[in-house]
């Protein structure tokens, strides 16, 4: 989060230098650059935070063991009712993510050019530019980190689905985004035969992401995992 916080400082930085010595008609392109580098910026975080380790070429020079295909995968998925509740958290933090976006958007195309920047060009002192430019792109800024830490009170479990899985003997790779290398560090894993999947689990600021992969032999999976990943798999309900 700290990281983070340091980046979107330096993109505020970098546009507000841009502002002012730019010339105005050029405004109208700078706003759109500087909401698609933020936007990008937020997502590709959130997406980072999210994903898996990224050894694939190590893991795919072991010998493939096992294949989880998609159709197989989706279909044990559809019949799974408790993955709906599971999934009901982060359809509200999608809700508070669009409500955000759109308050940005009034922000940027409303609020800011007919109330707030003619107070601060009125005076044509370059420290009330300066000043009305930080307003400018703090706000949205002050409210991607309010709603990433209000997203880490309403999630306390991140289920990633995974559509695929290839396991060798020397690690996994999941679709998306799950690559995970033999023996096993930093994640538990859990099997679930009712449900029919295996899971890895890891705890990230208090969130815990799951990594989560349906099969028709669960149980299988399960045992090729524990042996060659070199790590307990839990039984859960």
């Amino acid at each position: 989060m700290l990281r983070s916080l340091m980046i979107s400082q330096g993109i505020i930085s970098l546009f507000i230098v841009i502002n002012l010595f730019v010339p105005q008609e050029y405004y109208n392109i700078i706003m759109p650059a500087y909401f698609i580098v933020f936007m990008a910026f937020v997502f590709l975080s959130t997406m980072k935070r999210y994903r898996g380790g990224s050894d694939t070429k190590e893991v795919v020079s072991g010998k493939k063991i096992l294949t989880i295909k998609q159709e197989e995968a989706t279909s044990l998925q559809m019949k799974d009712q408790e993955l709906i509740s599971e999934l009901k958290p982060l359809l509200k933090v999608s809700m508070t993510s669009i409500i955000s976006l759109v308050f940005v958007l009034i922000w940027f195309y409303a609020v800011y050019p007919g109330l707030i920047q003619p107070y601060f060009n009125a005076s044509g002192d370059m420290m009330a530019r300066v000043l009305g430019l930080l307003l400018l792109y703090e706000i949205p800024a002050v409210m991607s980190f309010t709603m990433q830490i209000g997203s880490r009170k309403l999630i306390k479990k991140y289920v990633n689905v995974l559509r695929t899985m290839e396991v060798y003997t020397t690690g996994v790779i999941g679709n998306p985004g799950f690559t995970l290398k033999f023996p096993i560090q930093g994640y538990s894993v859990r099997f679930c035969p009712s449900r029919s999947f295996v899971e890895f689990v890891k705890l990230e600021g208090g969130v815990e992401i799951i990594f989560r992969i349906y099969a028709s032999d669960a149980e299988r999976l399960a045992e090729v995992i524990s042996r060659y990943g070199k790590v307990k798999v839990d039984k859960i309900a």
